[in-house]
């Protein structure tokens, strides 16, 4: 149902003469949650990702997953419910498995919605989408430290070119994927991503007479192009903090999100994002930054995990590596 919605959606907006259409935070949501993110990293992540030119590339690749819609049926299917969560107002997904306790792997989460006569398609599936870039970018920075380590204990010439080859790499790869991942974090804060009211308030009851406009697209594009800078998204970003382990910093992210549903319904009846009123800009801009914030503390817990990461195979610890104790050349070039 949401797929089919996002893709009406988008299609009104291009026919509404915008540039492009766009899903989440549109495009300068997006752009903003991914290089403010990478300003923000503090000294101890690698100096590689902490330049502006890494800001750059991550800002420019954060839409990324919108633009790839489209691509074809078999793609879209399986691509856009890894955008949004259906998350009900008793905080789990449409009365299946909560919020809070989350299977450990999709396909777990999956059977369980199907006891409830959904599926992962129809509920979506972003805290995975969450989790699994994490997980990726966790192994990326592994081959990276690997990198760092054989490179500083390599015993020939030969051995230290390879791997200062691979360190290069090795970097591009971990921005692309970085990049790509940020978009999913970035909708992790946009509280129409992670409810059931996600267009209007739907057949739900509704005491508080919340519209059934289709607010949506205007809100998450429109809105955001013309009211709201990176310098009001910068100055809302909240303090760093552990986000350990993943699964519950996730669901604790989602849920905050999730939280912004009834604030956000009440704005818009009050009008607040039907031009740039002060309140509309300060709850748009907090959401935004909370995306920045989630993505520059997921990384950094990346880092920190790491560390405790296996390469090759046999498997060797990034650790004993980085100590000199192990030499993954040969298995690294296998």
């Amino acid at each position: 149902m949401r797929a089919s919605f996002l893709f009406s959606a988008a299609c009104g907006v291009a026919l509404l003469g915008l540039s492009q259409a766009a899903w989440a935070w549109g495009p300068d949501g997006h752009r903003m949650i991914g290089m403010l993110a990478i300003k923000a990293l503090p000294a101890e992540i690698p100096a590689f990702l902490r330049t502006p030119v890494a800001a750059d590339e991550i800002g420019y690749l954060a839409p990324e997953a919108d633009r790839q819609r489209g691509a074809g049926q078999a793609f879209d299917s399986e691509h856009s419910p890894a955008h949004f969560v259906d998350v009900s107002d008793d905080l789990t997904i449409l009365g299946g498995p909560p919020l809070s306790a989350l299977p450990e792997t999709r396909e777990k989460y999956d059977t369980d919605l199907r006891h409830v006569a959904s599926d992962q398609y129809r509920a979506g599936y972003l805290p995975y989408s969450i989790i699994d870039g994490f997980d990726l970018l966790t192994k990326d920075f592994a081959y990276w430290r690997v990198d760092v380590a054989g490179e500083k204990f390599a015993r020939t010439r030969e051995a230290k070119a390879w791997y200062r080859r691979d360190r290069g790499a090795r970097e591009r790869i971990l921005l692309r994927d970085l990049g790509i991942w940020s978009h999913f974090v970035g909708d992790g804060s946009m509280p129409l991503h992670a409810s059931v009211h996600y267009n209007g308030w739907g057949n739900f009851p509704n005491p508080e007479g919340f519209t059934d406009a289709k607010v949506h697209v205007p809100w998450e594009n429109v809105y955001v192009h013309d009211s709201i800078t990176a310098q009001d998204v910068a100055a809302a970003l909240t303090p760093q903090r552990d986000c350990a382990p993943i699964e519950k910093c996730t669901a604790d992210y989602l849920a905050a999100d999730q939280a912004e549903v009834v604030p956000f319904y009440r704005l818009e009846k009050a009008g607040a994002f039907a031009k740039a009123t002060p309140e509309g800009k300060a709850f748009t801009a907090k959401r935004i930054a909370a995306g920045a914030s989630e993505l520059r503390d997921m990384i950094v817990a990346a880092w920190h995990a790491s560390d405790a990461q296996s390469v090759g195979y046999p498997p060797i610890k990034v650790s004993d590596i980085e100590a000199g104790k192990a030499d993954p050349l040969e298995e690294l070039r296998y």
